[in-house]
């Protein structure tokens, strides 16, 4: 049964085949980024095909910025505000975003590799063919978000909330699930036995955790979810 489960798992994440980002061969070098990114806000302009390297930046407003095509490599964006902004075929590599908001955000063929992510607000954003690599998530927010096609992949998810999201071919290994808010999320399907996965917060019954997979050490510590006392 386990390797059948694992099989299964296998096949998930080979035919889930997410889209890397298109990114342009010619990309433009940009030293200045809030600046070069200002001026082109205030005449809602897309930004396209840059690539921004070592930037620090704090507290500063990015909302409704268009993204594509671009790489942010090596960036630290703490307490910035990309409230409403579009990423389509963006990758942010050993990036820092801690404590930014990223509300009704919207992302396709996007990858986060390598970055720090503690505390960052996804609230309401929409995912799609995105993959989330190497990076801490601690502390965040996706509640109400829908991920589609979206691969988490050696991430620390230790005490954030994803309540009342809405999750499609969504695939995790090598992850930490502690201490979640899954209310009203519903886990069917996703596997979970590549993951360390305990102390979920759920309804009672918990009706988020029907039809998930799980493994048998998985099973020993949530089985209190259903009012059943073990003894050992």
């Amino acid at each position: 049964m386990k390797s059948m489960l694992k099989a299964c798992y296998q096949r998930e994440y080979e035919t889930m085949n997410v889209a890397k980002p298109k990114i342009s061969k010619e990309v433009m070098q940009i030293d200045a980024f809030y600046s070069y990114v200002k001026d082109r806000l205030s005449d809602d302009i897309s930004i396209i095909a840059i690539k921004s390297y070592a930037e620090r930046i704090e507290g500063m407003d990015f909302s409704r910025m268009e993204l594509r095509s671009s790489i942010l490599e090596n960036c630290k964006f703490c307490s910035c505000d990309f409230k409403g902004a579009s990423f389509i075929d963006v990758i942010f590599q050993s990036c820092d975003f801690s404590n930014s908001k990223f509300a009704d955000v919207y992302f396709e063929r996007c990858q986060f590799v390598d970055c720090k992510c503690v505390g960052l607000d996804m609230h309401g954003t929409v995912i799609k063919q995105t993959t989330f690599e190497q990076s801490n998530f601690k502390y965040s927010n996706f509640d109400e978000t829908k991920m589609t096609e979206v691969l988490f992949d050696n991430i620390d998810f230790t005490e954030s909330s994803i309540s009342e999201a809405k999750l499609k071919k969504f695939v995790a290994k090598n992850s930490r699930f502690i201490k979640n808010n899954f209310f009203k999320t519903m886990l069917a399907t996703v596997d979970f036995t590549e993951n360390e996965f305990t102390m979920p917060l759920v309804s009672t019954p918990p009706i988020e955790l029907k039809g998930m997979v799980i493994n048998m050490f998985q099973a020993a510590d949530l089985i209190g979810l259903l009012g059943i006392i073990v003894n050992r």
